[in-house]
């Protein structure tokens, strides 16, 4: 895949000419990155915006106590830090690689320069930053109404709708969903295991198949 295929294929760029693609892949720095890596830190200024070309970055809160929230584990495809193209804000949460990683960087700065010469851009970033501050809000919404298996169960559904399909790539592990729903990594493992006892899901190695819908459902307290 080449960097305008790839840009191509990113929602933020998604319906634009190949004039406006060639100035978005000027100002594009490709940045190789090992695991651990911290991209920024919650608080720091929100100067860059990162896109996963390949790898995973975590993307998480830490509370007073230390204890940390992963908000999202973003794969390939995803972005990173888009919040901070509304205001240039610091970032609401920090972002750390997962694995050795290879993203596409731009410089907040950079991007706001193109943005008032593309209504295309304009509207995808509107509509981007929109659905990450809604998923920020439903995840803070989760931990305060459902117990674990209604956590567990609205984010496998959460994911399945932003896929497009019932057959999930879950792209994180036990314990990294753990940190989503503010549980174990033995309670993620626990409870994906009665999703499959009762014929909700069925796992297929990195995969989840929604078998049931109503039935995962019903875990959320829902009819």
């Amino acid at each position: 895949m080449t960097d305008l295929d790839f840009l191509r294929s990113l929602a933020l760029f998604q319906g634009l000419s190949e004039e406006e693609l060639a100035r978005v892949a000027a100002i594009a720095r490709e940045r190789h990155y090992r695991k651990g890596t911290i991209l920024f830190s919650e608080g720091d200024p929100g100067e860059a915006i990162y896109f996963v070309k390949k790898g995973r970055v975590r993307v998480f809160r830490t509370a007073a106590n230390g204890q940390e929230q992963v908000l999202r584990v973003w794969g390939p495809g995803h972005e990173v830090g888009l919040v901070v193209l509304a205001d240039k804000a610091p970032y609401p949460a920090s972002a750390q690689v997962t694995e050795d990683s290879v993203l596409l960087v731009f410089r907040v700065d950079d991007l706001l320069q193109i943005l008032p010469e593309s209504r295309t851009l304009a509207a995808n970033a509107f509509c981007l930053v929109g659905q990450r501050l809604r998923l920020a809000r439903d995840l803070a919404h989760d931990l305060a109404v459902h117990n674990t298996h209604g956590r567990l169960a609205n984010l496998l559904l959460r994911m399945a709708e932003e896929q497009g399909s019932n057959v999930i790539t879950l792209g994180m592990t036990h314990q990294e969903i753990a940190g989503m729903i503010g549980t174990s990594r033995e309670t993620v493992t626990r409870v994906l295991g009665d999703f499959r006892r009762t014929g909700c899901i069925a796992v297929r190695g990195e995969q989840v198949v929604i078998q049931d819908e109503r039935k995962l459902r019903e875990w959320m307290g829902e009819n």
